[in-house]
């Protein structure tokens, strides 16, 4: 296989990871969409899907890996930085598509933060509705103690 094949089966691996992570971007949207309307029945849903894209991304990444290295070994690289001195076709397009990768592995990254945040302000407002409700339960038994307690009225005489 010649240098400029494997740089083109870079490229649409590349891009197909590309679509994948757009994909991923827009369920990471529609979680912050559920995460701040508290419709978390259907977060379980989203991240589902969002698992199978991430499954598929890491197969592309193994086989961006075996690709890459033919590369390096074919080319005799030690990085890609020097891909560009071969004036290769394809190389200026390759670097694009990796640029926007990392773009929006970024865009994800940060919304997946913001998310992270608010489930956790969401599990710290939850915890604490816990606490006070357990907290009234146990000083309204201090009050009213075994008030579901009917205790017998009748007592048996045959002895």
């Amino acid at each position: 296989m010649k240098a400029e094949d494997y740089i083109q089966r870079l490229i649409d691996i590349s891009s197909k990871k590309l679509a994948l992570l757009d994909e991923i971007l827009l369920f990471t949207k529609s979680q912050n969409e559920v995460i701040k309307e508290q419709r978390f029945d259907e977060m379980s849903r989203l991240l589902e899907e969002c698992q199978k894209r991430m499954d598929a991304v890491d197969k592309l990444d193994e086989q961006f890996t075996v690709y890459s290295t033919r590369l390096k070994e074919l080319l005799s690289l030690n990085s890609f930085e020097e891909l560009p001195q071969h004036n290769l076709p394809g190389t200026a397009e390759l670097k694009k598509v990796v640029d926007s990768i990392m773009q929006c592995i970024k865009k994800i990254k940060e919304l997946d933060d913001e998310n992270t945040a608010l489930v956790k302000a969401e599990l710290t407002a939850t915890r604490e509705q816990i606490k006070n409700a357990n907290e009234y339960k146990r000083v309204t038994g201090a009050y009213y103690p075994n008030q579901n307690s009917n205790q017998s009225v009748f007592f048996d005489k045959k002895k």
